[in-house]
């Protein structure tokens, strides 16, 4: 390189979006939040850390993507909506359903795990890509729906 000059660094991201057509398979409607912890269970096998697991729906429901967002310690996981929202985006997604596990066995959302669905949905307000649902889960098959505390009806 010339002296006196600059060098500039450029960092690009490489994105695959798979694009199936009319004949993907279709996966059943997401319409419980049982149905979700069945589907984020089958992605997390180490239960000795918490697992931030996001779950991108079409409009009727149906998942389309899904992305472990973060991997954190026995008590707690760092997560930011964009790393939340961006696959969703890419993927086309209208609606996410966000999951993460208590290894500790008990499903109680904290005032964290309440403060980040509450930014979650207000995001997903801005983007159109509406928060259904934030679950707590455990391996015991535990599990609290953060926005439908007030009933156990899981529904979404």
């Amino acid at each position: 390189m010339p002296e006196g000059s600059t060098q500039e660094l450029v960092y690009v991201r490489e994105v695959a979006i798979r694009y199936r057509g009319p004949r993907r398979v279709v996966a059943a409607v997401i319409g419980h939040a049982r149905l979700a912890v069945a589907f984020a269970r089958k992605l997390v096998t180490d239960d000795a850390r918490e697992h931030f697991v996001a779950l991108y729906l079409d409009g009727r429901h149906r998942p389309i993507a899904h992305s472990v967002v973060g991997v954190g310690t026995a008590t707690a996981t760092l997560v930011h909506p964009r790393e939340v929202f961006q696959p969703g985006v890419l993927a086309g997604a209208v609606a996410v359903i966000v999951l993460h596990n208590h290894p500790s066995g008990d499903p109680s959302p904290s005032s964290e795990d309440r403060e980040i669905t509450e930014r979650l949905r207000k995001a997903g307000e801005i983007l159109g890509i509406r928060l259904l649902d934030s679950v707590v889960w455990t391996t015991h098959g535990a599990f609290v729906s953060i926005l439908d505390e007030t009933g156990p009806s899981g529904r979404l």
